[in-house]
């Protein structure tokens, strides 16, 4: 199992910046920030579709945590 990290990432698509979570290089989730829809969180599909993402709770909890703190304003 890959640890979970995370970035903040400035992309194209968005005003704001957002806080990307990882497992090893594959992006699991999005969390964003933005004026008209607020605080959201975009959790993506596992590219295996044999598999199904299965995280610890406390590290997958602790790195939104810290997305809220580094996003909101």
């Amino acid at each position: 199992m890959n640890k979970l990290t995370a970035q903040l990432a400035s992309v194209p698509d968005r005003d704001n910046v957002v806080y990307e979570i990882y497992s090893g290089s594959v992006q699991v989730a999005e969390v964003s920030n933005e004026p008209d829809t607020g605080l959201r969180i975009e959790i993506f599909s596992c590219p295996d579709p044999s598999r199904i993402w299965s995280f610890d709770f406390n590290e997958f909890h602790a790195l939104v945590e810290q997305a809220k703190r580094n996003i909101v304003g």
